[in-house]
């Protein structure tokens, strides 16, 4: 049976046999008509191309041969629809917006990559790039220090700290559907275009949301408006509010908003305006702050003169202000963010009577030498750019009771400073513990324009003086086997390294020598007293020894040695980390070019560092050697309240020994080594009042002490410090050219001794631990007073570090010494020089290298220093004459006494010597061997006379002894009769009636008596008993009397009415 396909006359079985391919490729319909069939796709596709050929041929052949006539022809409208609503138009059509849309979106796509490469992902909302203020705190978060800002001051607040009224008030004139659209605003940006062109009310319109103005802010862009800006402004907004909240977004822009002159952000433009926090301002303060941003040139009270004097072109609008404000307060209350009645409360406030005039940028700035510090720290670790751009929250290590207590004791003590050529003051302290810098003061007038800001606690050089005496020390004993506080150098004028000493003048005259401050030189000292008695030739001396067997020229390597020790143990990094140093040398007057060190650096001269290294190096030896970084911050936030630091206990560094740094401690805490005037307890000292400057002791706490003064006197410093605490003062003039006329501890010690007792009054005294391997052994002993404060003998069993392997085995025997040279006594020594002492030869602890001693000696030594020459008395000689005196006076003095007179010539040595100061020339008149007269005698001839009156009766010897600054002596004796004034007499009144009177007195042994009466009458009468009478008076008179002995005084008075 054939099957036949529907609609075909041709069999199914035959159709696909193969066989005459075009017959199969054709049937014939019941019609009759011929239909050409297609096996394939591809033979459709053909097919269908074919017949479009076909059709387009006819249709080709049907329009005009002429090009422009077809063109038209085609152009026809009717055409032109017929087209576009045929089947084949249709399809155009969706090929062409399928196209464009695959174009638009790769375009798209495109334009994004190109504008987004370029722009920065935000990651906070902080507006870091615009800057802002850095606000600084002390050490408990609690009391702002200073808002620090350059040309942008901004605080950055939490959504919580801002009123809901300003955020009220921002919406609704910047963006009233803020919570409604996305990043932009498409109805708002159409409403913008065509006002912009059609040129409506406002003129230029904006369509920018909050979200894209934070974006605009936050990039600190210009206020351009070209379509690239755009493009790139949807962009980073698209992405802002994809990662933030809206109330993010709103804070942010709050926080960078502009308010007017250097005003960003609200809590800034609060504090300043209105002298509030963002949190408290008002519905009228709110809607003033909400009107500005928009053009705060004309809309800013600080862009006119009444607010902000500094301002040269006044700009400010007061009217378009107040109508703004006004405005804002009606669309708040078309928005429902208050009624009616809160807004007409509001416009009647006259909002301008409470804003402020804008503030100098130091006004209210509190510790503010402190603050300057704590930026330079800053500065240095951060750099100065990014701490400009700031909004950070700085936490300091600033104490507020400490430096309160600094600044009042500076106020105090300006009067005092002032008196004798200074005007300039500062300290620094620091926590010995913790190397945080607790309280500075760096000038006594911060807002002087001349010189207010020269911060001369942190950021001026100063020569140190005597007070880097410490470290001379500190290296000698940590770098030599040899040497403790018990070890000798020889206080003496010679030739030393940078001090040729061919002329022992004074400097000002021309002398080449190194001086003392007292001018006195007394020959071996301990280092214990060298340094209490701040003597500069062994100070010098420690320096130039420090490197043992330093063979370098000038003894260099001894004197780097030192200053790197020093160096170490101030621990400055920020030097470090130039390849500096916090003590230097300088070529030049400016103090830009450092140069070599030499021997005058030990005591400060010539050297400069910065107050607060000083202290921090200090501090360090307090620490037993430990060097800390001193630090001015404890913490700081970041504008977007993000920790950017935190500070942690520093790991100490090891600078020096402990055992070198604990007998520093001890030999600067000795009250009796110390050369200031005063006496100590074991636990406190005299009252500074009561003429008190040692005040090495206080409820048991040992604080050690070192003054300073620079050898030109322009600069005064004193330091202390203990286990607690160290502080470091000075006093100058600001120019640093002026020689102050006073001693500086009468200029310093108020400050330095109050603010120590201060700061330790509430706690419990904690003093130094002595380390284990410290060894104790025998001491030179210093048994001369030196200056005015020091009390000898010093001990003779002193501390040595535990390496010490020299000196204190030479046996603790008697030895006859020299009084004025401390060596051994020679036969030429004469008697009243010569002691007889333990511990007394000062060859035996010497470790003075320009005098034969060694500060460090080899292992295999046997353990002292017999190898040095037994230092013998080196002041007197055999040869010397003594001076010479001659006495008159006469044979008998009478009991109204006479007058005795001496002369005296000197020897070979002066009378008074400054290097012998100590003993200065004394004229002494004695008779029968007690003293009746003395004085101290300096010229020669010198001629000394006094009045005598015998005070018994009496004779024998006379005697006048005058002794020389080196102890010779010389007399001259005399016969002598001394008589002595009769004692008074009492007299007694007896019968007294008519025209006489009686009286009586004892006998004191007088030759004769003198009786005087007057009254109604009057007379006088030698008597030679102990009675008598007195004629010749009237009855009922008054009279008075008394009885007088010869040579004698008069006795006392007896007064009467005669009687009838």
């Amino acid at each position: 049976m054939e099957v036949f396909h529907e609609g075909y006359r041709q069999p199914m079985s035959k159709r696909y046999t193969g066989r005459n391919r075009r017959s199969i490729n054709t049937v014939t319909t019941k019609s009759g008509k011929t239909i050409k069939l297609n096996r394939s796709l591809s033979d459709r596709s053909k097919a269908r191309n074919a017949a479009r050929s076909a059709a387009k041929a006819a249709y080709l052949a049907t329009l005009p041969k002429d090009r422009i006539k077809r063109i038209l022809y085609r152009m026809h409208p009717r055409r032109v629809a017929q087209y576009w609503f045929s089947r084949e138009g249709g399809i155009m059509a969706l090929k062409i917006v399928g196209i464009s849309i695959v174009i638009g979106f790769f375009l798209t796509i495109g334009l994004f990559a190109y504008f987004r490469k370029d722009l920065p992902k935000i990651k906070n909302l902080s507006g870091a790039s615009l800057g802002g203020s850095i606000t600084y705190y002390d050490r408990t978060g609690q009391t702002v220090l200073f808002n620090d800002y350059n040309s942008v001051k901004r605080i950055p607040v939490d959504s919580k700290a801002i009123s809901p009224y300003i955020k009220q008030a921002t919406i609704a004139i910047e963006d009233k559907d803020f919570y409604k659209h996305g990043a932009f605003d498409v109805r708002g940006i159409m409403r913008a275009a065509v006002r912009d062109v059609t040129g409506g009310s406002g003129a230029v319109q904006g369509g920018s949301t909050i979200t894209q103005q934070l974006v605009k802010l936050n990039e600190n862009w210009t206020d351009n408006r070209t379509i690239t800006r755009k493009v790139k402004e949807l962009i980073l907004a698209v992405e802002l509010e994809r990662e933030y909240t809206k109330d993010d977004v709103l804070t942010g822009y709050l926080n960078i908003a502009p308010y007017g002159g250097q005003e960003y952000g609200v809590e800034s433009a609060a504090r300043d305006y209105f002298q509030t926090s963002a949190k408290d301002l008002s519905l009228a303060q709110a809607t003033m702050l909400a009107a500005i941003p928009q053009s705060p040139s004309y809309y800013s009270p600080y862009a006119g003169n009444r607010f902000n004097p500094a301002v040269t072109g006044d700009t400010f609008s007061p009217e378009a202000l107040i109508g703004r404000q006004h405005y804002i307060l009606d669309r708040m209350v078309a928005q429902k963010y208050i009624t009616k009645k809160q807004a007409e409360e509001a416009k009647k406030v006259d909002i301008l009577a409470q804003v402020h005039q804008q503030s100098p940028k130091f006004s209210n700035i509190r510790a503010p030498y402190f603050v300057l510090a704590a930026k330079h720290e800053l500065e240095q670790t951060y750099g100065s750019k990014i701490v400009q751009r700031g909004g950070w929250k700085v936490i300091t290590t600033l104490d507020m009771s400490l430096q309160d207590k600094a600044e009042q004791l500076v106020a105090s003590n300006l009067a005092n400073v002032k008196r004798y050529g200074a005007n300039q003051e500062a300290m620094v302290a620091e926590d010995v513990k913790t190397g945080q810098i607790v309280s500075l003061v760096g000038g006594t007038d911060f807002n002087n324009e001349e010189y207010g800001q020269n911060n001369y606690a942190a950021g001026i050089l100063i020569p140190p003086g005597s007070s880097f005496k410490p470290y001379d020390y500190t290296a000698l004993i940590n770098n030599n086997n040899n040497v403790g506080a018990g070890s000798v150098l020889y206080d003496t004028q010679g030739a030393l390294p940078g001090y040729p000493c061919t002329n022992k003048a004074l400097p000002k005259v021309g002398g080449n020598c190194l001086q003392d401050f007292d001018f006195k030189y007394p020959g071996p000292m301990t280092l214990r007293y060298a340094l209490g008695g701040s003597r500069n030739v062994p100070a010098v001396k420690a320096m130039l020894s420090s490197v043992p067997n330093d063979k370098s020229s000038g003894r260099v390597d001894s004197v780097n040695k030192v200053i790197n020790t020093a160096s170490s143990l101030m621990d400055n990094k920020y030097a470090q980390s130039k390849k500096a140093k916090p003590y230097n040398c300088y070529a030049d007057e400016q103090l830009t070019q450092t140069t070599q060190c030499y021997g005058a650096a030990a005591i400060g001269d010539g050297a400069f560092l910065h107050l607060d290294d000083h202290v921090n190096g200090l501090a360090s030896i307090a620490r037993l050697g430990k060097a800390i970084p001193r630090t001015y911050i404890l913490k700081i936030t970041d504008a977007s309240q993000q920790p950017l630091y935190e500070w942690k206990q520093p790991k100490a560094q090891q600078a020096v020994k402990a055992d070198a740094a604990y007998i520093v401690n001890d030999m600067a805490s000795d009250p009796k080594a110390s050369y200031l005037p005063g006496s100590c307890t074991e636990t406190n000292c005299t009252a500074l009042n009561r003429g008190g400057y040692k005040f090495h002791r206080y409820n048991g706490w040992k604080f050690a002490v070192k003054t300073g003064t620079t050898n030109d006197g322009y600069d005064g410093l004193m330091t202390s410090w203990s286990t607690k605490y160290a502080v470091v003062s000075w006093v100058g003039h600001h120019t640093r050219r002026v020689t102050l006329r006073s001693s500086m501890e009468n200029l310093t010690a108020p400050m330095t001794r109050g603010w120590m007792e201060y700061a330790h009054q509430n706690d419990k005294a904690v003093n130094w631990t002595q380390p284990s391997t410290i060894k104790s052994a025998s001491a030179f002993v210093v048994r001369n007073k030196i200056s005015f404060g020091d009390i000898p003998p010093s001990p003779t069993n002193d501390l040595y570090p535990g390496w010490y392997i020299g000196g204190g085995t030479v046996k603790n025997t008697s030895q006859t010494i020299d009084k004025v040279s401390n060596k051994i006594a020679t036969s030429c020594t004469p008697a009243l020089a010569k002691n007889v002492a333990a511990n007394a030869n000062a060859a035996s602890w010497n470790i003075d290298i320009f005098n034969g001693g060694k500060t460090s000696i080899g292992t295999g030594s046997s353990g002292n220093n017999s190898t040095n020459p037994t230092a013998t008395d080196d002041v007197h000689n055999c040869n010397d004459s003594p001076p010479t005196v001659t006495l008159t006076a006469p044979s008998d003095c009478p009991s109204s006494g006479c007058t005795i007179t001496a002369t005296v010539s000197q020897g070979t040595h002066q009378l008074s010597d400054p290097r012998y100061a100590q003993f200065p020339g004394t004229i002494t008149f004695t008779l029968n061997g007690q003293q009746i007269h003395t004085e101290n005698v300096s010229e020669s001839p010198h001629t000394s006379s006094f009045t005598y009156t015998p005070a018994t009766s009496g004779s024998g010897a006379l005697t006048v002894t005058v002794t020389d600054s080196v102890l010779y002596q010389g007399t001259a004796t005399q016969a002598f009769n001394y008589t002595a004034p009769s004692a008074a007499a009492t007299l007694v009144l007896g019968a007294h009636s008519g025209t006489s009177a009686s009286f009586s007195w004892n006998n004191v042994g007088a030759s004769g008596y003198q009786l005087c009466w007057n009254g109604f009458s009057g007379g006088c009468s030698n008597q030679s008993g102990t009675s008598a009478s007195i004629p010749g008076l009237v009855p009922t008179k008054p009279y008075s009397a008394t009885i007088t002995p010869d040579g004698g005084p008069a006795s006392n008075s007896v007064s009467w009415t005669q009687l009838p």
